[in-house]
Order: structure tokens, then sequence, then C-alpha cells
């Protein structure tokens, strides 16, 4: 007869048992606690909704307060209105109404005049500024008149302050004629009858070496070739020499010439216009 060995503990079946119901008790705490998290979740949940709920239900309630409040006031305008319409007979609407609509035409009238007046006003403007860009030229000759006259104005004011003399050719006088006029040195000429400035001839070196201003006086009129203009020699009191010695050559050349005296300060010949007035 064979033994049979010792392989371990044996469990029995009551153990088992324990063991079995100790783990389902331990699954139904488990399933009890996330049973009552979840719980207390939808309760959280549940609240702030309501929260919201009432949030939302006060803020449209206020709005509704508002509408109610405004369409009570415009019910009594209205109110108001009706009253006023009742209060008033058809004959005295008729008249008020007529003249609503006279005092709309007179409006539309007076819009009417103004805008034409309007576009009058824009027209004459226009009108106006044509005008100016016209008389844009004749104001510049104008201008040039006026600046010319008082040119005039100026000049004569200053050779009446200066006193100076005049000469002018006989009407009908055919040739050229210049004022000569001559001092101990030197010889002033200038054309008559148009302005230009005096050209002024003198004597260089010595008295009986050099070239005397009658000599200088007579090479001008031959580079100028004015052998045939008339020449009024005016002299001064301390230029007799120079005079025989200019009224030699003129009569050696037969240029056409006269003469006369005037004063040691006498003003014949302006610096810039000559003898022109």
């Amino acid at each position: 007869m064979s033994r049979r060995g010792r392989s371990g503990p044996v469990i029995s079946l009551f153990s088992f048992q324990d063991i079995i119901t100790s783990v389902t008790a331990i699954v139904t705490v488990i399933t009890l606690l996330l049973a009552l998290d979840l719980v207390q979740r939808k309760q959280s949940q549940a609240g702030d909704s309501s929260g919201n709920l009432a949030v939302e239900l006060a803020a449209r309630l206020v709005a509704a307060e508002v509408e109610l409040a405004e369409l009570k006031a415009a019910a009594g305008t209205t109110d108001d209105l009706v009253r006023e319409v009742a209060a008033t007979s058809p004959a005295e609407l008729r008249n008020e109404i007529a003249q609503r609509e006279s005092a709309i035409a007179e409006l539309e009238r007076e819009r009417t005049r103004l805008e034409r007046q309007r576009g009058q006003w824009k027209t004459r403007e226009k009108e106006e500024q044509t005008e100016q860009f016209d008389l844009e030229p004749l104001r510049q000759q104008q201008a040039n008149a006026l600046a010319e006259a008082a040119e005039l104005d100026r000049q004569r004011t200053s050779e009446q302050a200066e006193n100076r003399t005049v000469f002018s050719l006989p009407r009908g006088f055919q040739k050229e004629g210049w004022i000569v006029v001559i001092d101990a040195t030197q010889v002033a000429v200038a054309p008559l009858g148009r302005p230009a400035k005096p050209v002024v001839v003198r004597a260089t070196g010595l008295p009986l070496i050099g070239t005397s201003a009658a000599a200088a006086f007579a090479a001008w009129i031959e580079r100028e070739q004015l052998r045939s203009a008339y020449f009024l020699l005016l002299v001064r009191p301390d230029a007799a020499r120079a005079f025989d010695d200019v009224q030699e050559l003129l009569t050696d050349k037969s240029i056409s010439h006269g003469f006369d005296l005037i004063g040691a300060d006498q003003s014949i010949l302006h610096p810039e216009r000559g003898a022109a007035p």
C-alpha cells in the first residue's frame, strides 16, 4: 500500500466563501461611492443651471417691464391724440389740413425760389470770373500807362527842380540834329528829339603834343558817319578856344552847325536822357 505525499495546505469551502464575500463587499462599497459621487455632481450641475436660469428669467422680467412701460406711454399718447381728434370737428380738421398743405406749398415755392437764386448767383460768379480774366490785359495796360505817367511826372518835376534848358529842331527840319556842349576840356554830345545818354570826349595828353577835345570830337563824327547831321554848339564862358577849334573842324568838313552861348552852370544835358525832355 503506497503513501500519498503532502502537496500543501488545503483551502476549505468556508474559507473560499469568506474570500468571495469580502471581495463582493469591497466591490459593493466602491460602487456605492461612485454612485454617491455621480449623484453629487448631478445635483451641483442642476444647481448651476437653476442659478443661470434664474438670472436669465430676471433679465427677461426687467425687459418685459420696460417694454410694458413704453407701451403704456405710447397708449397714453395715442389716447391723447384720439381725444384731441375726437374733440375737433370735421370742418376744423379740414381747415387744419388745408393750412398745413398751404404752408407746405409755400415752403416748396420758397425752396424753388432759393434754388433758382442760387443758380443765378453761380452763373453770375462764373461770368465775373470770366470778366476778371478778360480784363486782366486791360488792367495791365492801365497799370503800365499809370507807371509811365508817374515816371514822366517825376521827370518833369526833376527837370523843373534842376531848371534844365531843352532844345528842339524846327518843324520840318530834315537833318538829324545834335546838341554839342563845349567846355574848356571836354565836349558832350547828345541827339535832339530822342532820349540817349550823352557821349563825352576829352582832350588827352599835353596841351601842345596831345589830342584836343575838338580833334576827339571830329574823330567821333567820322566813326559815327554823321557828316550830314546838324550840330548846335553851346559854348561855356571858359571854352572860347575849344569852340574855335570845333567850329574850324566842322567848317573844314562842311558840316552844318550853329552856335549859342550858355551860362557856366546852366544845365543842358541830362545824364541819362541827354537832350530829350
